[in-house]
């Protein structure tokens, strides 16, 4: 429990809090009210600046009805229950300037308890109000995936490499800026866009910026083009439209006299808004470079220009700290956003467009809601300034400030990691498109690409890399590294399938001898069924032939008796007789091949099940040569995909030293 929560406790009991004795009861808690409680403390400390008679910064203190009205700059608090979002709780707590009252500490802690306790409870007037329903905070925020394009999200595929300008060093980070879906990063140089992957920080191409430097780098909501802001101080300033694929500028918008500090376009790509030192929000139709609108209502350097995500509102920021929001489709204004005490420096949307943060030189980052056109949330980011705001999809945000660090925040304004110093100020800041990466780069020229979880992970990525030539010598020198790694990853996979081949030969040997063992299983089995088939068959035709032998032998008697021994008539009983012993002859064949076949059924059924035997036997070998062959794939497998992936590596670096031979000739 913190401090204020403790003091808070006390202050309430003082306050005539009283808890029943019996624990089932609920508490009864006297309201906080500014009549009885909070008045006091400003007639105390507040009351000689902010009365009636002498409204300092147009707020009087010492009515109910003045407080809620607010001051020159518009309400000072709610009743949504919020403190942070109270620009009253922000001054006298000293999360904002100016810090309240001037020139003193703090409030005492009970004191502030007692405010924050009456702003939670809904800013109750006396004893006899009633709390509103408070109203949802503007704060809560579901990540979404609105503009994600389907199929897969652009990345470079033949973006040029040769180098515009080559300098000893980059000048100051003047853009940097992050594909909402794609693992990709732009950062700007001389005369040069460089496209770096997030993931490995590996540079895939560059795109050159002849007007001079871009000063803004916005991705287009789906993140197939890139926006670059920028041209030359005092003479020319437009924005420059990229395709993400293939590095080629698609359009080429506005003429300005001056340089482009910042430019956006809207979802439908169909419009570019642009500002600079000419004080003039200009919005331009993308297709043809029409002018469409021609605002003039910023007094000083318009700094910061951005689209809502809906494309319904543009957001405009100046070095005076002016801070508007216009109506995209008509121009008209929308909204004046009062608070800041210093420049605009940078603007963001969340990705609901509910919300829009600031990031200023008097050293806060607020977090505005568009509906209500008030502070939801105003935290003090960096000493001296901050220079660079942006969301990512989850609602958190990353700042840049001259503190010399960049910072990582939760939704709600809360400290999550802050990033190592540099040596200079941090002038520009951006978050991967999965939030796992952080970019930041100083007035020095460095880049550095850090683990969002891990702040002191990071990598040194070049605004202005080297000429295409000595990139090239570094990776001919990449190339001859992977494939000299190469060739004993190629001999081990070569050795690994010699031994899966190896092994697949024993099993199969003895899958053949299994097959062999089968098939005369099979064929004795058929065997058997056919000499049965046939014994059936002979049993069918055995019996008519006995009763027809019986016959036969009738036939002879019959002979014998006509001739009576009558010596020319002996061919007739010799002619019968035959016929008798023929068929005699076939009967007696009939019966020794059923009592062979019959016979034969055993063998063969012997046979059958002798060869199933054998081949059930040679089977139970075959588990231990199975299990060894997969060992064997399996290390063959490893060893494949370690080549496979040395392969595309090689394949790669192969292609980028092609692209960079080809920007060298």
């Amino acid at each position: 429990m913190n401090r204020l929560n403790i003091a808070a406790l006390f202050v309430l009991a003082g306050c005539g809090v009283s808890f029943a004795a019996d624990e089932k009861s609920t508490p009864e808690v006297k309201k906080v009210t500014f009549e009885d409680d909070v008045k006091p403390i400003f007639r105390q400390h507040c009351a000689s600046c902010h009365n009636q008679g002498d409204k300092k910064g147009g707020l009087a203190l010492d009515t109910y009805t003045a407080l809620i009205e607010g001051g020159g700059s518009g309400e000072v608090v709610y009743d949504d229950g919020d403190p942070s979002a109270s620009r009253l709780w922000q001054l006298v707590n000293h999360d904002d300037t100016p810090i309240m009252p001037p020139n003193q500490d703090k409030l005492p802690a009970e004191q502030l308890a007692v405010i924050q306790a009456w702003i939670e409870g809904g800013i109750l007037e006396n004893s006899g109000s009633k709390v509103k329903a408070k109203k949802k905070n503007s704060l809560a925020f579901v990540a979404s995936t609105g503009g994600k394009p389907e199929g897969p999200v652009a990345m470079p595929e033949s973006i040029p490499q040769r180098v515009p300008v080559a300098t000893e060093r980059a000048a100051a980070i003047s853009a940097i800026g992050t594909s909402p879906w794609a693992p990709l990063v732009a950062i700007a140089g001389q005369k040069q866009i460089s496209l770096y992957h997030t993931e490995t920080s590996e540079l895939l191409g560059i795109l050159p910026f002849e007007e001079g430097i871009a000063q803004s780098l916005r991705f287009s909501r789906g993140g197939s083009f890139l926006i670059a802001g920028g041209g030359e101080h005092s003479l020319k300033g437009i924005a420059a439209i990229y395709d993400v694929k293939t590095g080629e500028r698609v359009a080429t918008v506005g003429d300005e006299f001056d340089v482009v500090f910042d430019a956006d376009v809207n979802a439908s790509m169909s419009r570019v808004a642009m500002g600079g030192p000419q004080k003039m929000l200009r919005v331009y139709d993308a297709t043809d470079g029409e002018l469409i609108f021609d605002l003039k209502k910023h007094t000083d350097w318009i700094f910061a220009v951005a689209y809502s995500p809906d494309g319904v509102l543009i957001a405009s920021g100046d070095r005076s700290g002016g801070l508007s929001l216009w109506e995209a489709d008509t121009g008209r204004l929308y909204l004046d956003l009062t608070g800041h005490k210093g420049s605009i420096n940078s603007v963001a949307w969340r990705d609901d467009s509910n919300v829009l943060a600031s990031a200023s030189d008097d050293g806060t980052v607020k977090l505005w809601d568009v509906v209500e056109g008030k502070t939801i949330k105003s935290f003090n980011a960096h000493g001296g300034g901050v220079t660079a705001v942006a969301f990512d999809h989850q609602g958190r945000l990353v700042t840049a400030g001259k503190d010399n660090r960049a910072k990582l925040w939760d939704a709600g304004g809360g400290l999550i990691h802050q990033f190592q110093p540099v040596s200079e100020d941090v002038l520009e800041v951006a978050i991967s498109h999965d939030g796992s990466r952080v970019i930041y780069g100083d007035w020095d020229g460095q880049v550095f690409s850090a683990s969002a979880e891990k702040p002191e992970q990071k990598e040194a990525l070049a605004a202005n890399p080297p000429p295409a030539a000595e990139r090239a010598k570094v990776v001919q020198q990449q190339l001859a590294s992977i494939q000299k790694t190469m060739q004993p990853i190629k001999a081990e996979l070569d050795a690994a399938m010699n031994a899966v081949a190896a092994a697949q030969k024993p099993i199969d040997e003895l899958n053949a001898k299994i097959a062999a063992a089968k098939a005369e299983a099979e064929k004795s089995k058929a065997a058997a069924d056919a000499a049965a088939k046939k014994v059936g068959e002979l049993d069918g035709q055995i019996p008519a032939l006995a009763g027809a032998s019986r016959d036969k032998h009738d036939a002879v008697i019959a002979v014998r008796v006509q001739t009576n021994g009558d010596a020319n008539k002996l061919d007739a009983v010799a002619a019968a007789e035959q016929a008798l012993i023929d068929h005699l002859s076939q009967l007696v064949k009939l019966r020794r091949d059923r009592i062979a076949t019959h016979q034969s059924i055993a063998t063969h059924q012997q046979t059958a099940a002798a060869k199933t035997a054998e081949a059930a036997e040679l089977a139970k070998g075959l588990p231990a040569l199975q299990e060894a062959l997969a060992k064997a794939q399996q290390a063959a497998d490893a060893m494949k995909q370690k080549y496979d992936g040395v392969a595309t590596q090689l394949t790669a670096v192969q292609t980028k030293l092609d692209q960079l031979s080809a920007a060298i000739n």
